[in-house]
């Protein structure tokens, strides 16, 4: 399981469940949540980086994302809504060091899906409709990761993407419940 399918899931079993927008210059898929992304040129990604408009960009592959910082602050503040935004390891980093700055690391709750398998992480690209080289790509990307979350200073939700899709909900929905964030 993903992120993007692990937020699905859990949008649909929490009433109180919302995405948090990013902006992203790449394409829509199939399985991206509505309101999970706004769709725009990479001329508009600069043009609101160099306003300061993101509290984090990250590119990976040949796309850019990024969260603007005003989204993020009513995120923080809202104590009724539980918002899901996918993100890199470097934004999660920053996203804690933001929410410490303002006093709400409380409000703030992070999972980690690890996984090792190549393979498995290859048939989930492929299964998305990721291009061959792009899933190499992402591949390669994602070696490092599992290292970088443990060292990263972030307290995660460690999900263990080897057990079964049911499970990992589960395993997620039995942590919101216990931070009571539900």
């Amino acid at each position: 399981m993903g992120k993007t399918t692990l937020m699905h899931n859990l949008l649909h079993a929490l009433p109180n469940v919302k995405t948090l927008t990013s902006y992203t210059t790449r394409a829509p898929r199939e399985s991206d949540e509505p309101g999970e992304y706004n769709y725009i040129s990479q001329e508009e990604f600069d043009r609101m980086q160099a306003a300061g408009e993101f509290l984090w960009t990250a590119q990976a592959y040949v796309n850019h994302y990024g969260t603007r910082k005003a989204d993020i602050d009513i995120a923080l503040a809202n104590k009724d809504t539980l918002y899901m935004p996918v993100l890199v390891l470097s934004a999660v980093k920053k996203l804690h060091e933001y929410a410490n700055e303002v006093g709400k690391t409380g409000n703030l709750h992070s999972m980690y899906i690890h996984i090792e398998d190549e393979a498995e992480l290859r048939s989930r690209f492929k299964e998305r409709g990721d291009k061959p080289e792009e899933a190499e790509a992402r591949i390669q990307e994602c070696k490092d990761w599992n290292e970088q979350a443990k060292n990263l200073g972030v307290p995660f939700i460690w999900l263990e993407a080897q057990k079964k899709r049911e499970d990992i909900v589960d395993d997620a929905l039995a942590h919101i419940k216990a931070a009571g964030i539900e």
